[in-house]
């Protein structure tokens, strides 16, 4: 590849690139386990590396807690040290003084509040407290990447690998994700295609690319500006030295054979001869652009469940009271924890699963497309994907085929392979192309970007919104939701609410409400409220012992202006200064022990419980 990349403590990079050009592979030849082909790779000796693997599965037998809890390993050792110290006191009180050590250690680790800390990850990636104390083998393996993410995310590493860590987290916990990242301390090189993601806790973008490394400071809108730039830069430069190129070839074919011009002409080959090519640009950043075919004519109103009661069995329907319409016209996400029942929604709108009770109904002339992950196990393996699609279609000429399939990654090449020698990620990519090259007025999309990377689903968003028909997309891509959605139908604690606009509160989780007056708090809603006074807290206690090493400081530049007033006191203009400066030192002062003793009200009232 002959890449360089240099990591330092605390990046935050993001790794991005087509599938296939070799991110994960970049990522092992960090973590040791593949040797590079030239070149080295350096790691400091005593660096703590996490990692993060695509498949990651916990297992353990333990629970959930106690695995979470393992994944911090220097806190269970100075845990130790704090136990053996305190058994050691017991007998030798002689031991106080490493005791003392210990409890020092411990809490400067954050010891303290590991319960906290625990509880924060966990909550944060999904997991119900009547969760915490389950077996970690009784959790799908979705869930158990849940675990295995969390059991890094407490290791406190100097170094985190993560491969789509995103992979299985529902929207709730993306954003949880994306903020505990953004404040990590340590570093760390995520690969994801969630831009949502890659804007709020990355400081670096660098891209696989060509076998080469690319690298753009800031998030991911910012490595897009920056990339266009680079690429018009270098489009630009290339074209002016080949015009330069083109002018002295030129003098030296027609000069080069005359006496009077030789030297001059010999002058030119030299300058040609040493001129450092510019690489012809590649491909634009942009990459292919394709649309959805025009909605035939139809119904307004084109799908609605009115009253409906939806899932697979009459004793233990999924959703209840079910209204949803969907309009030409509109872009609808359905958003709702894993489990809450989008599929059966979806499923339920496009005629696959009967109602349990209310109705459905279809709008004149509608015609639907739907996509899921199911539909790339039904696609033959002998032909290729260009050969599948023009079967399919063959009213589509084979060009614009080309064009969908490349543009939802699958160029060139790819698009001959037979579709049995594809990989599951790029088989849904084709199952999703025959499904957008087909004119129809209504759409039902599950998750059609699981498998593509942020350029494609950029793509594909791009095409969405330029559509007319009426849409309904299930996703866990906020940039996605946020980027397409003209209303948003949300699967809660209270059904199914459906409205206009994409609000923060969407990617909110619910929280049990709690019944009667005087009902104590949720697990859900009392655990953050610890959390942000634990929070506010640690924040007080920090500005204090700031404060208290400012007063020191005020106080003796407020000393240092009463001298110097003693000695200009025959000098009125320099003494009139000198006493504005010394009355500003001091109103510092003032504001100082004004701000200390709020602070120290404050945290009074914040260890109180509450």
């Amino acid at each position: 590849m002959g890449a360089s990349l240099h990591l330092h403590p605390g990046d935050h990079v993001g790794l991005v690139g087509r599938n296939g050009s070799g991110k994960t592979t970049l990522l092992r030849a960090m973590l040791g386990e593949l040797p590079p082909d030239a070149g080295h790779i350096h790691r400091r000796s005593a660096a703590r590396i996490g990692w993060l693997p695509q498949q990651a599965v916990s297992g353990s037998t333990d629970t959930v807690w106690s695995e979470a809890r393992s994944g911090m390993a220097r806190l269970n050792a100075l845990r130790d040290e704090l136990e053996a110290a305190q058994r050691a006191v017991a007998t030798d009180p002689a031991a106080a003084d490493r005791l003392d050590r210990a409890t020092e250690a411990f809490r400067l680790a954050g010891g303290f509040a590991e319960d906290e800390k625990i509880g924060e990850v966990l909550h944060g990636l999904g997991f119900r407290p009547e969760d915490w104390h389950r077996s970690c083998e009784t959790f799908s393996g979705g869930w158990q990447m849940r675990i295995a993410l969390a059991r890094l995310l407490l290791s406190d590493p100097d170094v985190a690998l993560l491969d789509e860590p995103t992979n299985h987290l529902d929207l709730e916990a993306r954003s949880w994700l994306a903020g505990f990242l953004a404040r990590a301390p340590w570093a760390f090189v995520v690969v994801s295609h969630d831009r949502w993601l890659l804007e709020r806790c990355v400081t670096r973008i660098v891209e696989v690319e060509h076998k080469r490394l690319s690298s753009y400071s800031g998030g991911f809108s910012s490595y897009l500006e920056q990339r266009q730039l680079s690429a018009d830069q270098q489009k630009t430069m290339f074209e002016r030295q080949q015009r330069e190129i083109a002018k002295l070839e030129r003098f030296v074919e027609r000069f080069g054979a005359k006496a009077t011009k030789a030297a001059q002409a010999r002058s030119r080959q030299n300058r040609l001869d040493r001129m450092e090519r510019i690489d012809a640009p590649r491909a634009t950043p942009r990459g292919p652009r394709f649309q959805l075919p025009p909605p035939p004519p139809g119904a307004q109103e084109a799908l609605t469940l009115a009253a409906a009661t939806l899932g697979w069995s009459a004793d233990a329907p999924v959703l209840k009271g079910v209204d949803l319409t969907l309009e030409r016209g509109t872009r609808t996400v359905l958003l709702g924890p894993n489990g809450a029942g989008k599929s059966t929604v979806l499923l339920s709108l496009a005629g696959k699963l009967e109602l349990l009770a209310g109705r459905r109904r279809v709008g004149d002339r509608v015609r639907i497309g739907l996509f899921n992950q199911d539909l790339a196990a039904t696609l033959p393996p002998e032909p290729s994907a260009l050969e599948h699609l023009c079967g399919e279609v063959p009213t589509v000429p084979p060009e614009r085929i080309r064009s969908v399939l490349g543009a939802l990654g699958l160029p060139g090449d790819m698009a001959l392979r037979p579709i049995g020698k594809l990989s599951g990620g790029e088989r849904a990519r084709v199952a999703l192309a025959a499904l957008v090259v087909r004119p129809c007025n209504v759409l039902l999309l599950d998750e059609p970007t699981n498998h593509l990377d942020a350029q494609t689903t950029g793509v594909l968003a791009e095409a969405l919104c330029a559509w007319e028909g009426a849409l309904l997309l299930i996703t866990h891509d906020r940039w996605l939701v946020e980027a397409v959605a003209t209303h948003v139908a949300r699967i809660g604690s209270g059904g199914l609410d459906h409205h206009e606009g994409v609000q923060p509160s969407d990617f909110e989780r619910d929280a049990p409400a709690p019944s009667g007056p005087g009902a104590p708090k949720p697990a859900a809603e009392a655990f953050a409220e610890r959390k942000r006074r634990n929070r506010e807290l640690e924040r007080a206690r920090r500005r204090l012992a700031e404060i208290e090493a400012e007063i020191p400081e005020a106080e003796a530049e407020v000393a240092r202006l009463d001298e110097a007033l003693v000695v200009a006191a025959l000098d009125h203009v320099r003494a009139s200064a000198l006493s504005n400066d010394r009355d500003a030192a001091q109103a510092v002062v003032d504001g100082l022990y004004a701000e200390w003793e709020q602070l120290e009200e404050a945290t009074e009232a914040l260890q109180q419980p509450g």
